[in-house]
């Protein structure tokens, strides 16, 4: 089975040839989307220790703004003593009812990182997700934490939060929301009411969903439905997608298609559409080298800038330690020492050319060979992915399905979702190196430091190269298979005096 999509990311159709010539044009910008979220969690607090700081990978990386849901404290509908309101027969009214503190010190960390948070509200898992007992006594605990958040009631933070969430995967099974859609839909209500009485200039969304594909679904369509006859802000749509089932990097431009148009379907033309979590693989028993993972990273950041979608969180932007399912995630990055590899180089590199002001590129393709160029200052990048799809995602389909099983403990939960279309185009091209046609630069004639960065740790330069008195410059490259570089050309301005 193969797709057409009749949009399609900047670049040329693959050619069966091993080199391939990228043509950047220097003298043609446009804006980049803002996909520069992460998921994940900061560092180490209290009861976590192991939990190594990310903050400098982030800063790095350039990350705008930090999704909260997977860090420790989570508001549970039941009591427990780590939840941000632990006994739900305290006094709502009372600062001394709420455990702010271990949220408060990863909070301030992401703010220390130069980010903004997108605060999740929602119960922890697998422990407890079951609806609120008492939605109003629940809406008036969403308030104090918002005003917590964001105006600094019980010595919130400095910073105010201005982005909620509600939600995390309603539909995944029993996994994460144990009840029916409609006492979901009460206390999404709650939520807004008490978001609007704190701020109604708040962002607020959800509902994370996790199988965005699945048609008249009751926390899709039903969702919709109940949020335009209530008249409720729905500031943005929340959903997630990894690709387990079928490696491709385009499946963003899909599934995100899909969802734009049911968006305007049932009337939210204004709604955003929020990418929060995405990563190549989720389901645990999933394996890949992380060199295939960080060039899916890396071409996934490119393609992302070529779809409808509004904003974007990479999950998860720290060591994939997971304190509530025990396991460690599949999706993290660095290695099992915390030192960096290829994701979290690719995380950086992505951040770092993926800023400024975008230039027009052509000659990449949709099998994996991905371009973007960036103009920040006197700072020209060019970012190169090569990824190349394993054997097992280009063997036909029998149908666009994808069945897997998630562990809790000794439980074994099967569940399955939809695919997009098999694209046949997903085979690589072959390409085994590239040359960088770079066009009208602001320096004709003179000399740039160039330098060429890998996801492997290598850094070839700086080195000189003189740019024609046209303003052109060519730079050759080898690409072997899941590799992905960076090219930085920097002004020297000491010479041009």
């Amino acid at each position: 089975m193969s797709r057409t999509d009749e949009s399609s990311p900047a670049g040329a159709p693959a050619l069966a040839s091993p080199t391939r010539v990228l043509v950047v044009d220097a003298g043609e910008e446009s804006t980049f989307r803002p996909l520069n979220g992460v998921g994940g969690i900061p560092g180490p607090v209290a009861g976590y220790p192991q939990f190594p700081d990310m903050t400098p990978l982030w800063r790095d990386a350039g990350v705008t703004v930090v999704r909260s849901f997977d860090w420790v404290s989570r508001l549970d509908t039941r009591n427990n003593p780590t939840s941000l309101f632990p006994d739900w027969d305290a006094p709502v009214d009372d600062p001394a009812s709420y455990n702010f503190a271990a949220t408060d010190e990863w909070v301030e960390s992401v703010h220390s990182a130069g980010a903004e948070v997108m605060f999740t509200l929602a119960s922890s898992i697998p422990s407890n997700k079951l609806p609120a007992q008492d939605i109003d006594a629940y809406g008036r605990v969403v308030e104090h934490i918002v005003r917590h958040y964001s105006q600094g009631w019980a010595g919130g933070p400095s910073t105010p939060i201005r982005i909620y969430e509600f939600g995390d995967q309603p539909d995944f099974g029993p996994l994460h929301f144990a009840g029916r859609p409609e006492e979901f839909y009460a206390m999404y209500r709650a939520f807004c009411e008490a978001v609007r009485r704190v701020d109604p200039s708040l962002t607020v969304g959800g509902p994370a969903l996790a199988f965005p594909l699945e048609a008249d679904a009751p926390y899709r369509e039903g969702f919709l439905e109940f949020v335009r006859e209530n008249d409720l802000p729905l500031d943005f749509f929340s959903f997630l997608w990894f690709t387990d089932g079928s490696r491709d990097p385009l499946d963003y431009r899909y599934v995100s298609a899909e969802l734009r148009a049911l968006l305007d379907h049932h009337g939210f033309t204004n709604t955003d559409l929020t990418l929060c979590y995405w990563n190549y693989l989720a389901v645990p028993s999933s394996t890949a080298p992380a060199a295939e993972k960080g060039a899916f990273q890396a071409a996934t950041a490119i393609y992302l800038q070529d779809t409808v979608i509004d904003h974007a969180f990479f999950f998860r932007a720290d060591s994939g330690r997971d304190p509530h399912y025990g396991i460690l995630d599949p999706g993290g990055v660095g290695t099992a020492d915390d030192d960096p590899d290829e994701r979290s180089r690719a995380l950086a590199l992505a951040g770092r050319a993926l800023t400024g002001h975008r230039l027009a590129v052509t000659g990449g393709d949709e099998s994996g060979l991905a371009c973007a160029a960036s103009r920040d200052g006197d700072v020209v990048r060019v970012l190169l992915a090569n990824y190349v799809a394993p054997d097992v995602a280009l063997i036909e389909r029998t149908e666009d399905r994808f069945t897997f099983r998630i562990p809790i403990g000794a439980e074994r939960i099967e569940l399955g979702l939809t695919l997009p279309p098999q694209r046949s185009e997903l085979a690589s091209a072959g390409v085994a190196s590239a040359r960088i046609d770079i066009r009208n630069l602001p320096w004709p004639g003179r000399t740039v430091s160039v330098t060429r960065t890998s996801t492997t740790g290598a850094v070839e330069g700086p080195h000189d190269a003189r740019v024609s008195d046209a303003g052109d410059i060519q730079l050759d490259l080898d690409l072997a298979p899941q590799s992905v570089y960076l090219v930085e050309l920097q002004a020297r301005w000491s010479d041009w005096r």
